[in-house]
């Protein structure tokens, strides 16, 4: 029975990372920058205020909202049933602390992944091998993520 229920939240994770790879395939215009738009930026002042802001991406019902803040690893959360429909799983990045991307994972509602990426090693990969689904990159979970999982 766990069997079945660890391959079914697989497949619905797995649904969810092919959903957002294709929404940010398709959506994602950072590469279209036009010479104006260079040269301002150039001159204007750097700014650095960092968002901490807490965003709520609900449901699931816009995985953008999880993934384009996870790139940032800004603080966001998102809520996701199993394919079981039963399962409540909850995905948090509180932010950079100490200079790593901190996220947690709760299995309805038990804490079983708390973890601390290094910079710009927390990718939709690292978070669909975070659920078993082998991208080849188990070690860089097992560096990053507290043991007792």
């Amino acid at each position: 029975m766990a069997n079945k229920k660890s391959f079914y939240m697989a497949i619905a994770v797995l649904i969810l990372v092919m959903i957002c790879g294709v929404w940010f395939f398709f959506f994602n215009d950072k590469g279209t920058q036009t010479e104006t738009d260079i040269s301002q930026q150039t001159t204007a002042e750097p700014t650095s205020t960092v968002d901490t802001t807490m965003v709520d991406c609900g449901k699931g019902e816009d995985p953008f909202c999880f993934v384009n803040r996870m790139n940032e690893c800004l603080p966001v959360t998102i809520e996701m049933v199993g394919s079981d429909n039963s399962t409540k799983i909850v995905m948090t990045i509180l932010g950079v602390e100490d200079e790593k991307c901190h996220f947690q994972r709760k299995i309805n509602d038990v804490l079983n992944l708390n973890c601390f990426f290094s910079k710009g090693t927390f990718t939709m990969d690292v978070l669909d091998q975070t659920f078993g689904n082998d991208k080849g990159l188990q070690q860089v979970v097992d560096d990053a993520c507290q043991s007792g999982w």
